[in-house]
């Protein structure tokens, strides 16, 4: 093993079942992640407390996790049923639930601290009746995390909290694309002109009747007249009196939605930005931290997972861009998915490393700087299975001066139609690219 820098940008999910190959690999390992996700129960931390999103980011702290009593813990859901998950909730708090049986005393009351803080902030929340928190499905590791960041006042502050008190190596580094107390959201906007806003809508829309985020009423997401911009704003303006103005697509609730919905989109992607409150496209500029590692990386790996949900909210943060044309000696590799989802379907490889060198440009914003950056100067080897869903052109990527280098495929995930790496092998070809 070695202890070069390995940089992975990714979402939380797909890029989970490779952690433990990246940690093989080298002894220094930084994940950046983004905090746009609005899907789940993050959504009701939204809603309630506002912050950024860090489901994500308990996710992939919950991986790296060994000690079992800590990993439970952080992963840990309450009930579906919303007095059962009140209940659990209470029981947590005061330290009587099952769930603390696996971890030592002092470490047990140094988090109860953290839950007992987000706790009292729920409490002043629901002196009004739109703010009050749904506990249904609330993951114990967004609400740990969340109130170590409102103690603390910082999100990096927090995960590193949350990192030295699981044991994760500390070697290991997980970073937020932003650093903030506040909420960020992204937009799509499609080939046909239409835009989609918040991260869940686009990847993961409900299945069903959604129900508006602080209201009692529901609005059906396929009926046009129900889910006009001219309702949605009257019942933010009737129902929503006391919460800060948010964009009437953000109010339905994101809650409870499946994965499992992968329906393409009515029109292509053409783009993803970040948004303001009130819709109006804004361009934050990245975490510190994360441009310092990107720009000392040895190895920069565009992980598998959603490209337009995962990947790009990193990439098109200023500073992005820039940090990763001026490393000139890392490997920077976009591994590519095997399977095609809804955010990419028709997409072949040479549009994914067209859609992660424009991500790449717009990082720039004001600045002509990005002119003469090249694809090369982004993505320098593309890895991808030999059985992909998703069309190689080697000759046309090749083209381009990126290198095309060929993995074996799991034949046992082909049976289910989701085409999986070879870990052996692509462990053996990263090694490889990690050390040229």
């Amino acid at each position: 093993m070695t202890d070069k820098h390995i940089v992975v940008v990714s979402g939380g999910t797909a890029t989970n079942s490779l952690v433990s190959l990246f940690q093989s690999l080298s002894q220094n390992v930084t994940y950046v992640l983004p905090i746009s996700d609005n899907g789940g129960s993050t959504s009701e931390i939204l809603r309630v407390l506002g912050g950024p999103a860090i489901g994500d980011i308990r996710s992939r702290i919950t991986r790296l996790i060994t000690h079992e009593g800590f990993k439970n813990l952080l992963s840990y859901r309450l009930s579906e049923d919303g007095e059962e998950a009140k209940q659990e909730w209470t029981q947590i708090v005061e330290g009587v639930h099952p769930i603390w049986d696996g971890i030592e005393i002092h470490c047990k009351e140094m988090v109860r601290a953290f839950l007992i803080h987000v706790h009292m902030e729920l409490l002043k929340k629901s002196r009004t009746p739109a703010t009050n928190f749904r506990f249904e499905l609330a993951s114990i590791g967004n609400m740990l995390l969340t109130g170590a960041r409102l103690f603390i006042g910082s999100l990096d502050g927090a995960i590193e909290l949350i990192l030295r008190m699981t044991r994760v190596d500390h070697n290991v580094q997980i970073l937020p694309g932003l650093n903030t107390n506040y909420t960020y959201h992204i937009s799509a906007q499609l080939q046909n002109g239409d835009i989609i806003t918040g991260q869940s809508q686009i990847s993961h829309p409900n299945e069903a009747p959604a129900q508006v985020l602080g209201s009692t009423t529901s609005v059906n997401l396929y009926d046009p007249q129900s889910t006009s911009s001219s309702n949605l704003y009257s019942l933010n303006n009737t129902q929503h009196e006391d919460i800060p103005y948010q964009h009437p697509d953000l109010l339905i609730s994101q809650l409870k939605f499946s994965k499992t919905v992968n329906s393409p989109l009515k029109s292509p992607i053409s783009r993803i930005f970040y948004i303001n409150p009130y819709g109006e496209e804004i361009h934050p500029k990245a975490n510190s931290r994360t441009i310092k590692c990107l720009k000392g990386a040895d190895l920069i790996v565009y992980s598998v997972g959603s490209l337009m949900t995962s990947i790009i909210p990193v990439l098109i943060l200023q500073g992005i861009g820039h940090s990763i044309s001026e490393n000139i000696t890392a490997s920077k590799v976009l591994l590519l998915n095997g399977n095609l989802d809804r955010e990419t379907s028709g997409m072949t490889a040479l549009d994914f490393i067209n859609t992660i060198h424009a991500a790449a440009i717009y990082s720039f914003h004001d600045s002509n700087s990005h002119l003469k950056l090249r694809h090369i100067d982004v993505i320098t080897h593309l890895v991808y299975m030999e059985d992909c869903e998703i069309s190689v052109n080697v000759e046309r990527i090749e083209a381009l001066g990126i290198k095309c280098v060929k993995v074996k495929t799991d034949q046992a995930s082909v049976n289910g139609n989701i085409h999986l790496y070879d870990l052996l092998d692509l462990q053996e070809n990263l090694h490889e690219l990690l050390e040229t």
